[in-house]
């Protein structure tokens, strides 16, 4: 199968990405730069550049500490995703983020890894209505419950957090729910997860 052919800009994609770029942080800038380019400054991105990043269906920007990184720094942000709107599967691991509100703004992404983070809560996630998989393990997350409604997810690993309950994972989610890795977790109880095992008919699986 061919690569699917990028269309040429028009000439108001081209005013926006300019916009777009002037707008980025000094960080985000570095950060596109070493991703797409691998070149660690903050220059201008080529105008082609910037167009095949606004239409890549996966993205992948991972800290230093982990596994075959790409970046040589850590982002505290999300704030430079904003207005990529063709991108489905996310990768931002290993960096220093807390928050996913500005997730919202992205709600095509099917496959979602922010493991290795600082996230405290998933609020942001719940718009992501096409949601599949979700890597969110190792931060300090406490509650799933704006996962409620997301019930094309078939893969969370959620193990590494701060939870003590499993309130948000429904019957619902039990038909395409398959790969749930919840435990370890700190305060989430042994029994508390044979009860929701009895209950949901979800397995709870350690990783």
């Amino acid at each position: 199968m061919e690569p699917q052919q990028i269309p040429t800009p028009t000439a108001g994609e081209l005013e926006y990405y300019e916009k777009w770029w002037s707008k980025l942080s000094s960080d985000w800038k570095k950060a596109f730069n070493e991703v797409m380019l691998r070149q660690s400054d903050t220059s201008d991105m080529p105008i082609d550049v910037i167009h095949s990043l606004h239409h890549s269906p996966a993205l992948r920007f991972v800290g230093p500490t982990g596994p075959y990184p790409n970046m040589s720094f850590e982002l505290s942000n999300l704030t430079g995703l904003i207005g990529l709107k063709k991108v489905e599967i996310l990768v931002v691991n290993f960096h220093q983020v807390a928050d996913l509100r500005m997730l919202a703004e992205l709600p095509q992404i099917k496959s979602l890894f922010v493991n290795n983070n600082r996230i405290q809560s998933l609020d942001g996630v719940e718009h992501l209505s096409n949601l599949q998989e979700l890597y969110c393990q190792m931060n300090h997350i406490n509650s799933l419950k704006p996962l409620e409604k997301l019930t094309h997810l078939h893969t969370l690993y959620c193990n590494h957090n701060s939870i003590a309950s499993l309130e948000g994972i429904t019957e619902a989610h039990a038909a395409q729910l398959n790969n749930f890795y919840c435990q370890p977790n700190e305060g989430l109880m042994d029994n508390a997860c044979l009860k929701f095992e009895q209950t949901i008919g979800i397995r709870c699986r350690k990783a």
